[in-house]
């Protein structure tokens, strides 16, 4: 092959690699597990040391994935603090310690209280808010760590390849 073959060959094969990673994430996702990536590290780890790039292609699209949801947890978190803003209410501290509370509720009408805001709709949205806020965090906050321990186990495994790879280079010279 060509060399210029060689880059559109190496190209189409990491963006197909990526492509099943991403799929295989979306299940682990789904499952709340590790395994569906497992099974498809363990073919490659399984095949030898030739696979030590696309085991790299899997992690970084796992850590892409992983600062998607950073990502959206921190705009979750501004788009609540905005809107309660919005209501009237000043959060002194951050919102993340506020939904730490072991009552969240009850911590934020004692500071609704506080702060005047007496109106029991403007009460009610705003404990909507905080309670649906908590949830997607929650939820996030058990795929981000999902997705971290994948990126641990994937990161394991291409370290181990490495030295598979380095030793038997070695011997060969």
């Amino acid at each position: 092959m060509t060399r210029s073959a060689d880059g559109v060959y190496s190209f189409v094969e990491r963006a197909y690699v990526r492509l099943q990673a991403g799929d295989l994430l979306i299940r682990c996702l789904e499952d709340a597990s590790i395994e569906p990536i497992q099974h498809l590290v363990e073919n490659l780890v399984t095949a030898g040391p030739a696979n030590i790039n696309a085991l790299r292609e899997i992690q970084r699209e796992a850590g892409r994935r992983k600062e998607q949801v950073e990502e959206d947890l921190s705009h979750l978190y501004n788009g609540c603090e905005n809107t309660l803003k919005s209501y009237g209410v000043c959060l002194p501290d951050k919102l993340g310690n506020l939904i730490g509370e072991e009552s969240p509720q009850v911590a934020l009408l004692d500071m609704l209280r506080q702060q005047g805001v007496r109106d029991q709709a403007t009460q009610e949205a705003c404990l909507q808010i905080l309670k649906e806020t908590r949830s997607i965090i929650e939820s996030l906050s058990v795929r981000l760590a999902l997705l971290a321990e994948i990126e641990r186990y994937l990161g394991d495994w291409v370290w181990g390849m490495a030295c598979l790879s380095g030793r038997r280079e070695a011997r060969m010279h």
